[in-house]
């Protein structure tokens, strides 16, 4: 897969396209299964590929996905457990 750069703005600008769309999108559930059914419908329209390479491709994305969600879950879960206002040095009454 190439390299890729997500960013807040770009999720909240296509959030924003689909909720104009539908305002319904709104909902990131909804939001959420436009891109996947805009990812079959790319798929479906990729003239290069048959059928079969289709379904490939279209696992590898959905694994793909999978570890953008994992990655993000756990650099979440890691900035919520880190130390808050942690001090070093020697204490004297």
């Amino acid at each position: 897969m190439s390299s890729i750069q997500l960013s807040e703005d770009l999720l909240i600008d296509i959030q924003k396209t689909l909720t104009k769309h539908d305002p319904k999108a709104q909902d990131l559930g909804v939001a959420v299964q436009y891109t996947s059914a805009i990812t079959g419908l790319l798929l479906a329209n990729f003239k290069t590929y048959d059928t079969n390479q289709k379904k490939e491709l279209l696992q590898k994305l959905s694994e793909f996905s999978a570890n953008v969600m994992l990655d993000n879950i756990n650099e979440e879960q890691n900035l919520q457990n880190s130390p808050k206002d942690e001090a070093l040095g020697i204490w004297r009454p």
